[in-house]
């Protein structure tokens, strides 16, 4: 389902977190890099809450991946015992 996030400038959701994958670390990159939140402003809030849930997504895969690699004894770690 397409779901209209930024209804002045007419930005979906999806384009919104393409944004923030791409590279788009605030509401104002955001804006920079889809338009969503340069007009009325208020659907400014909820860009920062895509933009805090992914920030939230690469950090537990970044815990993850390290993990994964702590098990493995890569990087100087020892293996971890199950």
């Amino acid at each position: 389902m397409r779901r209209l996030l930024c209804h002045c400038m007419v930005v979906e959701e999806a384009e919104v977190r393409r944004a923030i994958r791409a590279g788009a670390r605030t509401v104002d990159d955001v804006g920079a890099a889809c338009e969503a939140g340069t007009g009325c402003g208020s659907c400014r809030g909820p860009i920062g809450v895509l933009l805090e849930e992914e920030a939230s997504r690469r950090t537990r895969r970044g815990a993850e991946a390290a993990d994964a690699l702590a098990q493995l004894g890569l990087f100087g770690g020892s293996p971890r015992k199950p």
